[in-house]
């Protein structure tokens, strides 16, 4: 055989080895994809307890209940009719003692197989956040393969699983909570998103944070403050409402966006602030072993509305008043926000410990162990510059 096509169909043969193929893929209509968890305190669907009712038993602690949202692919469950509003997801919830039970249990009730690998958000009631630590709630969601480091924890006031049941016609839950985080730059009140992979640090070093609160009425959801995790226990400790959150933006200038209203005392009528940019910057002192902080926030904006009667021109004298006013308001929300986490909470969520140990490290180590009662008696001063730039296009400054 001429040598030339010896070596070509050694060239074919090596090439047939590589083109393998996906060997262990399955048809997507033979998979349930995850796309939403909600992790409550035990609490049996009606669905459970008539299958334990008809024999359907196994030996369980019941610790909590996991409720699954699956999306339904187009097309596998036939055409829908025209104005047809048959939902394009489904949820199922099992009882159990761990998350990992509960995945498996629903091998006992459906054939198609559960994947995470699109999984967007992990929703974790209030009753069983303040009884069970986070870190065994997210234990197998960060040790599954299949499942993404970027899926977001919130916490709810409420069951988390009523939050995956709340849909307009059309929508997916775990899409519309995932998508609202997106509104960071329209909105102070809702927090960054936080995904398993941000909640590992704090977690570890014991921490206190905060995640975004959800709740549910009716057929929709809404984001209304943030929950706070107590380092030292790893348990939801309490929440901050949607004032107190607004306070706790301003407070660590991670605002993207959105708007400060408060009432001008002078004129009795409302002040609306267009935030542009934001940025707040926390110092450490110690002075004679005493420890305290000071706080300088920062932001530039414009008039979103100006209500005062008459449409008078905004003079230079008049835009430093109302600068003035909304700076206070805005330094109102962080002593709200501050007496919160301070004396009610006695947890630093706002970062000032990071503050200590980058400038005064040898005063942290001596302070971390117990940071979040020491911190919460700990003199701190506010200063808030706000900068009005622009008037909107029909209320402009004197010239």
């Amino acid at each position: 055989m001429n040598r030339r096509i010896l070596w070509l169909l050694l060239l074919l043969l090596s090439q047939c080895l590589l083109l393998t193929g996906c060997w262990s893929s399955s048809a997507i209509e033979d998979l349930n994809m995850e796309v939403g968890v909600a992790l409550d305190i035990a609490d049996e669907t009606e669905v459970e307890e008539k299958l334990k009712a008809a024999d359907g038993s196994y030996p369980q602690q019941h610790r909590f209940s996991c409720t699954y949202q699956f999306i339904v692919p187009q097309g596998a469950v036939g055409s829908k009719k025209e104005g047809s509003q048959s939902k394009n997801f489904y949820n199922m919830t099992e009882t159990g003692d761990s998350v990992f039970e509960a995945v498996r249990e629903l091998s006992l009730r459906t054939n198609r197989v559960p994947i995470g690998h699109h999984m967007k958000i992990i929703i974790i009631g209030e009753k069983l956040a303040r009884s069970v630590k986070l870190s065994e709630l997210t234990d197998f969601f960060s040790r599954d393969n299949d499942i993404r480091p970027s899926v977001l924890l919130l916490v709810s006031r409420g069951k988390a699983r009523d939050v995956l049941n709340n849909a307009l016609p059309g929508q997916t839950p775990a899409f519309v909570v995932e998508g609202i985080f997106g509104n960071q730059n329209r909105n102070t009140r809702i927090w960054q998103p936080v995904s398993l992979t941000k909640v590992l640090g704090p977690l570890h070093s014991k921490s206190s944070f905060v995640l975004q609160n959800i709740i549910s009425s009716g057929t929709e959801s809404k984001f209304a403050g943030v929950g706070v995790i107590k380092g030292k226990t790893g348990l939801l400790g309490g929440f901050l409402d949607e004032s107190q959150l607004e306070g706790l933006v301003w407070l660590t200038g991670k605002g993207q966006g959105g708007f400060l209203k408060t009432k001008d005392p002078e004129t009795g009528k409302l002040l609306n602030y267009e935030i542009k940019s934001m940025d707040s910057t926390i110092k450490s002192n110690v002075k004679d072993g005493e420890i305290s902080f000071e706080v300088k926030v920062e932001s530039a904006g414009r008039f979103a509305e100006v209500f005062d009667p008459g449409g008078e021109r905004l003079d230079e004298a008049i835009i430093r008043r109302k600068e003035k006013v909304l700076q206070d308001h805005a330094e109102d929300l962080i002593r709200g926000t501050m007496n919160q986490i301070q004396h009610e909470l006695h947890a630093d969520v706002a970062g000032f410990g990071t503050s200590l140990r980058i400038h005064h490290p040898a005063i942290w180590r001596k302070v971390k162990d117990d940071w979040d009662e020491t911190f919460s008696a700990i003199p701190v001063t506010y200063k808030v510059k706000l900068n009005i730039e622009e008037y909107g296009a029909s209320g402009t400054s004197a010239e």
